[in-house]
């Protein structure tokens, strides 16, 4: 071990400027190649929860303030889609007195169309909607975050609701709905006087496809619907999960050309450097290559010296920009824009990259070396 690492040694000492520069150059591009990964990684878990929380199959569809959906529209979407979607519409109640929680109306179609996973108890049923009932629903989260559990009573305006179910939901991202929301049936309104114009008012209408159909035929059909007569189109917004991929894509746009050329450009030039260097040690050790093969070493364990060295340069440039990246984005990640994970790929990936580097580069000096005649190698000396 001892020899081994001292002919490493040897090796690189031959040349120390251009191992220096092909280090420097390795760790720099390595260390924007870890970023690279780190930072994409974390967007695509970023992307996953997105869609999750949201739905794969959702769809939801808000209007300007002055043209707010309303109960009759959310009964023309449920009565045309019935076969091929769920449909509900939510609508946002003012701070209730003493609650310091956001607070929402929906009707009995809200579990479904939102793909909710109740925890404990049950979603807003029919009977809820029909009766007025003070029932709540509440999101898992906020219920551990209160110590609240199911049939307890939330102090919400003059009259209390029981809660009657608790459900799974990682911030579900829904335009116009607090992701902590508390859910009561939209005709339980005690928590706001006002007309009834005002109480059928919708400020949200979701629609999530049923097994089977495929969200961008729903969305057409969606479209289709939107054209009828009554319904129109102006001031709808959109929102689907291509939607609010969007921002995330294009974060991943910029980090891939940026921390990517110049991962790319480092690696390149320390590539070159490498293949350099080692072609330049060859023909500075000939002599050395020459008595080593007249005292008995086999050709592979000549070339296998020069890929060794190659190895030890890429894997300790590896480490050092590994290190470097995981070390800067934990010290000044408030300050970076994106966010980063770093999970076994980008630890693995960079270093697997180096070894593949160091292979290319040395193949060729490995197999000139080995190739160097034992007798021309000492006449030439």
């Amino acid at each position: 071990m001892k020899k081994c690492a001292a002919d490493l040694w040897a090796g690189l000492r031959t040349g120390p400027a251009r191992a220096g520069l092909a280090f420097s150059s390795l760790a720099l591009g390595l260390f924007a190649v870890t970023v690279l990964l780190a930072t994409l990684e974390a967007l695509r878990r970023q992307s996953r929860e997105l869609v999750d929380s949201f739905g794969a199959g959702s769809v939801a569809l808000t209007r300007s303030a002055e043209s707010r959906w309303n109960r009759r529209q959310v009964d023309f979407f449920r009565a045309n889609l019935g076969a091929e979607a769920w449909v509900s519409g939510v609508k946002t109640l003012p701070p209730a007195p003493g609650a310091d929680f956001a607070v929402a109306a929906a009707d009995a179609e809200l579990a479904r169309a939102r793909g909710w996973r109740m925890e404990s108890g049950r979603a807003l049923d029919e009977l809820d909607v029909r009766q007025g009932a003070r029932h709540a629903v509440a999101p898992a989260a906020l219920c551990r975050a209160r110590g609240w559990r199911t049939g307890a009573i939330l102090a919400m305006g003059p009259e209390p609701f029981r809660l009657v179910g608790t459900y799974a939901a990682a911030g579900a991202v829904v335009p116009g709905l607090a992701p902590d929301a508390v859910f009561v049936p939209h005709t339980a309104d005690a928590l706001e006087t006002e007309s009834a114009a005002a109480l059928a008012r919708v400020d949200v209408l979701l629609v999530r496809a049923r097994p089977g159909i495929a969200p961008e035929a729903l969305q057409r059909r969606i479209a289709a619907l939107l054209d009828q007569p009554g319904i129109g189109t102006d001031g709808v917004e959109w929102t689907t999960p291509e939607t609010l991929l969007q921002g995330v894509r294009r974060w991943q746009r910029a980090i891939g050309w940026t921390a990517g050329a110049g991962g790319a450009l480092g690696l390149l030039l320390g590539a070159a450097m490498l293949a350099g260097m080692l072609l330049t040690g060859v023909r500075e050790r000939v002599a050395e290559i020459g008595l080593r093969r007249a005292l008995g070493a086999r050709r592979r364990e000549i070339a296998g010296l020069f890929v060794a060295e190659a190895l030890a340069l890429t894997g300790a440039a590896a480490v050092a920009g590994l290190l470097a990246a995981e070390a800067a984005l934990r010290l000044w990640g408030g300050r970076f824009p994106l966010p980063f994970e770093f999970g076994a790929p980008t630890r693995i990936l960079p270093l697997a990259l180096a070894l593949g580097l160091a292979l290319c580069c040395s193949a060729g000096p490995a197999w000139m070396a080995a190739r160097l005649p034992p007798a021309e190698a000492l006449r030439n000396e």
